[in-house]
């Protein structure tokens, strides 16, 4: 099947980024980002072969991209905080 897309210039340049990082081509790419999403295709897993610790690394970055940052927790911090609510 032949689907078209039309793409900002933006996501377009940020999806070819992607693509690039992960070697295939930009149009490879969104194939396994349809057939993963879709069932067909098991998504990919820090367990999967052939999946490098950087490879891994570079996933979780590019699922944690355009989130917000987490809060870091207060210096002083403790067990006993978690809890403190508790009896």
């Amino acid at each position: 099947m032949t689907v078209t897309l039309n793409l900002s210039a933006e996501a377009e340049r940020r999806l070819r980024e992607k693509a690039a990082r992960h070697g295939p081509s930009l149009e490879s790419y969104l194939e396994q980002l349809v057939e993963t999403d879709a069932g067909v295709r098991a998504a990919p897993t820090a367990q999967g072969p052939g999946l490098s610790p950087a490879e891994f690394d570079q996933l979780l970055q590019d699922l944690a991209e355009g989130l917000p940052g987490l809060p870091t927790l207060p210096a002083d911090f403790a067990r006993a905080d978690l809890y403190a609510d508790h009896d």
